[in-house]
């Protein structure tokens, strides 16, 4: 079944975020609490880790592109 990461809220002002570092890439399996990705606001940066095991289907955005608050920044298949 696949599932969507979505670009957290990083700060009570935050609207926007960027990847600073994917450290997965598409077809590679992760583990619950792994570091898939960086994320990076106007203030600071921040890990992003998996909430459950899975494998990366598909990467919806680059490193240092502008996303919202709340977009889907990567597809998943739970495993």
């Amino acid at each position: 079944m696949e599932k969507k990461i979505s670009l957290p809220r990083l700060g009570e002002t935050m609207e926007m975020g960027s990847i600073s570092n994917w450290l997965i890439k598409e077809g590679d399996e992760f583990k619950r609490g792994q570091i898939i990705a960086e994320v990076d606001s106007d203030k600071t940066t921040v890990e992003l880790p998996a909430l459950e095991d899975g494998r990366l289907v598909k990467i919806l955005y680059k490193e240092g592109e502008e996303i919202e608050v709340g977009t889907n920044i990567a597809i998943f298949e739970s495993i």
